[in-house]
């Protein structure tokens, strides 16, 4: 049974919505059940969890088999998730894994994705490290050939995406874009990652890993360091398997909201 945290205040919850979200979130989970069945699966009794059935089914969110009196979601229920994109559960999911790589590197991190040929850092560790002397670098930008972030998306790219962020980037700049990034990619499965020294800041280094979606890169993530406490190889040598990890976390993450939203959005018996 799913648990809701209530807001801060003094309004007190709606246990009528809590149970209809309940019934909602049972349904997603076994595709299609009867009215006695959900009961037992999310403990409402069964006279309630026939009005809240049908209360859902007049709005147009579940569907009712006469037949074996069972009820499953209908495509209506996309509804509820319009407004969260695939940015907003990304940017979420980076929030998290940032937060967990800072306990163990300590050294503060950016995740930023492309945007109009720069990258745009959306989120950031920055201003919970003792090792940062930013604190405000949500929506900065870095540029996409000398910064570590920049370089990394151009590495985690397939040859067609690349392309298109070049001309992108040639479009929203008015200059040629370079072309010839052979020895970037090279220097990027040598190395396993991307790296920049002074690129954004001389004061400043970093290390960098893209973060792939299902069929495009969506991001880069990296780590930033001093240029006088560090070389981005020795980072490297002591924090590259936490940047992986988090990345792969990340990743893991949209595989996941791939596949639960697939499995909301999917074959119904409305249309079978």
């Amino acid at each position: 049974m799913h648990s809701f945290a209530p807001m801060e205040g003094t309004y007190k919850t709606v246990r009528a919505l809590e149970r209809g979200l309940e019934i909602l979130f049972e349904l997603n989970k076994i595709g299609r059940a009867t009215p006695a069945q959900l009961s037992k699966a999310t403990g409402i009794d069964r006279t309630t969890t026939y009005r809240l059935l049908h209360t859902l089914a007049a709005q147009g969110l579940v569907g009712r088999s006469p037949a074996e009196d069972s009820f499953y979601l209908l495509r209506d229920t996309r509804r509820l998730s319009d407004g969260f994109i695939e940015t907003d559960q990304v940017l979420w999911l980076a929030g998290v894994e940032l937060g967990k790589m800072l306990l163990k590197v300590q050294w503060p991190s950016d995740y930023a994705t492309f945007d109009r040929g720069t990258m745009l850092i959306q989120e950031t560790t920055h201003r919970f490290s003792s090792l940062s002397v930013h604190r405000n670098m949500v929506g900065r930008r870095r540029t996409l050939f000398s910064s570590a972030l920049g370089r990394a998306v151009l590495a985690g790219a397939t040859d067609s995406e690349r392309e298109m962020i070049l001309q992108i980037t040639e479009s929203s700049l008015g200059r040629p874009a370079p072309r010839n990034i052979d020895s970037l990619l090279e220097d990027f499965h040598q190395r396993g990652y991307t790296w920049s020294v002074g690129g954004s800041e001389g004061h400043i280094s970093a290390i960098a890993l893209p973060i792939k979606g299902k069929d495009r890169v969506v991001g880069a993530v990296n780590i930033v360091f001093f240029r006088r406490a560090s070389t981005p190889e020795e980072i490297a040598e002591k924090h590259l398997d936490s940047l992986k990890s988090c990345v792969a976390a990340i990743e893991a993450g949209i595989t996941k909201t791939a596949e639960d939203t697939r499995s909301l959005h999917g074959p119904t018996p409305e249309s079978s």
